[in-house]
């Protein structure tokens, strides 16, 4: 499956939220990065993921989504330039039901978001991990998946 195409759509469902907010995409997944992976669950994985970036950054932040091949895998990388995570929460952050910020009572937000990430990501054999240089300095979320 065509990784960057993939991507490409679930950014569609987001420009909108994205113009409003002035907040920069960039997809630098090259078209020629394929990966193995059920095609729905792929979906929920970058929607997860892309939307948690979105609702972490401020406005006039930025989004970058790259991969890279190693080793008969796919490495993907998700990095935003949001409020960011303590060590703490990162020890946490794919846990069920756990919100890094409990300042945010976000309807929508039930914390299993990132716990479903790891689910799909693991039941397709990869990994999943998140960085982040502190509160205020962005994340970076993690995942491979098989080469396609």
């Amino acid at each position: 499956m065509n990784l960057s195409n993939e991507i490409d759509k679930v950014l569609e469902k987001y420009r909108t939220i994205l113009q409003k907010q002035n907040i920069r995409l960039e997809n630098s997944v090259g078209k020629d990065v394929f990966v193995k992976a059920d095609k729905s669950r792929l979906n929920e994985l970058l929607d997860n993921i892309i939307n948690n970036a979105i609702k972490y950054t401020p406005g006039g932040g930025k989004i970058t989504v790259r991969a890279r091949k190693l080793n008969g895998e796919v490495e993907v990388s998700i990095h935003d330039t949001g409020i960011g995570m303590t060590e703490e929460q990162i020890k946490h952050i794919f846990e069920e039901f756990y919100k890094a910020d409990e300042s945010r009572h976000d309807v929508d937000s039930s914390g299993l978001g990132l716990s479903i990430c790891k689910k799909i990501v693991e039941g397709h054999g990869g990994r999943i991990w998140a960085e982040s240089p502190g509160l205020g300095k962005g994340s970076t979320f993690y995942f491979t998946l098989p080469a396609g």
